[in-house]
């Protein structure tokens, strides 16, 4: 494969039957932060644009840039907000009472990251095991105790799971099935290596959330799929697996959907299936209108924000932002904004600190300097985190405004 290839057919159902909705421009990838001796150096960069499927409903990029460029080296940490470290903790002791896990059972993580989630298994007493193509997290998670296989989620590496450790009883993917290219062998992989009464447990953004709260930064290279129930459902029965409950957290990334799957009636459908199939029914999901809709507010969104943002300047207001997130860097980079405009991002990721903005060019640094001189304004990039961040700046003894992007900007005292 090369550095990226087009993406012509669902990757779900297959049909041609593909809409564009949203075009960001050509940007460059979202996680690929800058050293300061490569600064002067162009970046890899590519079409970062949606399309919907009016078959069965999933929204893709027409893109798929190659997961070596993106997830070899992967900055990202999950335990480095609070938000989520307790959500990983909820997690584990919800998914451990619903599969009737014993002591020993054996959890599997796919994308585990630096192992966050399944310390929190390890510490209820299971057996665990994690799957991850970031050399440098699973090098970090096997020194924490955490055994991680450092490659990417296959059948051939469910075989060897399921050889060498056991069944995995219950098996988690959280914010990577919307990285995956290929969805059915992902899928044939689970099935594969998992228990006998076993759950398979996905999570991610949802769609809705995405469309109807103006979400469009959460479009980045990585995520290949954005993903409603419909779609999920007619995948899984594809693979003879059904979804049979959804959970909902609103205050997670935007709105996160936690969808668990079974085989074929080893667990009783919950009613939350079909009112969530309902409301993507009546929300038109297969329909071209409210993807145009979306688009047209974007459009406005962006236009007002500039606005916002060069008001502020004009008062002669010192801007910095929060968050050098990958949301955070679509955002900046389809709205054209640089670092002579907004010179410094915080973030509260240690491994990101001394690097720079993928396009924009924004320094990054930790929260600690934010008290060492003075800033008027602070852009919340990472807004789904707004009330842990703004609790942090006033620990630190900011008295600024901040401003908030979607799903409206708007300045918040």
């Amino acid at each position: 494969m090369s550095d990226s290839k087009s993406q012509t057919r669902c990757r779900v159902c297959e049909s041609t039957s593909l809409f564009t909705y949203l075009d960001l421009g050509s940007t460059p990838l979202a996680n690929s932060y800058l050293k300061k001796e490569e600064l002067s150096s162009p970046e890899f960069r590519e079409e970062l644009a949606i399309q919907v499927c009016t078959r069965c409903g999933l929204s893709q990029l027409t893109k798929v840039v190659h997961p070596d460029l993106m997830f070899k080296n992967y900055l990202y940490v999950s335990s480095t907000t609070e938000t989520f470290r307790n959500h990983c903790a909820e997690m584990a002791a919800t998914l451990s009472k619903r599969a009737e896990c014993k002591s020993g059972d054996v959890v599997l993580d796919i994308a585990s990251n630096d192992g966050c989630l399944l310390s929190k298994f390890k510490e209820v007493g299971m057996r665990v095991v994690g799957v991850d193509p970031a050399v440098n997290l699973a090098r970090e998670a096997n020194a924490n105790g955490i055994k991680t296989l450092n490659t990417y989620w296959s059948s051939t590496v469910a075989a060897e799971i399921k050889a060498t450790i056991g069944k995995p009883k219950v098996i988690t993917a959280t914010n990577v099935f919307a990285h995956v290219d290929d969805v059915h062998e992902f899928i044939k992989a689970v099935d594969l290596c998992m228990e006998e009464m076993g759950i398979f447990v996905i999570e991610f953004p949802y769609v809705l959330d995405f469309i109807e709260k103006n979400e469009f930064d959460t479009a980045y290279h990585e995520h290949l799929s954005y993903f409603g129930i419909t779609p999920i459902a007619h995948l899984m029965n594809m693979h003879n697996l059904q979804v049979f409950d959804i959970e909902y957290f609103k205050d997670l990334h935007g709105g996160t959907t936690r969808i668990y799957v079974s085989r074929n009636n080893d667990f009783p459908v919950n009613s939350s299936v079909k009112k969530y199939l309902d409301r993507e029914a009546q929300f038109h999901i297969t329909k071209q209108d409210p993807y145009r809709a979306f688009a047209e507010r974007v459009m406005r969104n962006k236009e007002r924000l500039l606005i916002l943002l060069d008001a502020e300047r004009q008062k002669g207001k010192i801007i910095w932002a929060y968050g050098a997130s990958a949301k955070g860097n679509t955002l900046i980079n389809f709205f054209s904004i640089l670092s002579d405009q907004i010179p410094v991002v915080i973030d509260d990721n240690p491994k990101k600190w001394h690097y720079y903005t993928p396009g924009s060019r924004m320094r990054i640094t930790g929260i600690e300097e934010l008290a060492t001189v003075h800033v008027d304004t602070l852009l919340l990039l990472a807004w789904n985190f707004q009330e842990e961040i703004i609790g942090r700046c006033k620990a630190v003894g900011y008295k600024g405004s901040y401003i908030l992007p979607c799903p409206e900007p708007k300045i918040v005292t």
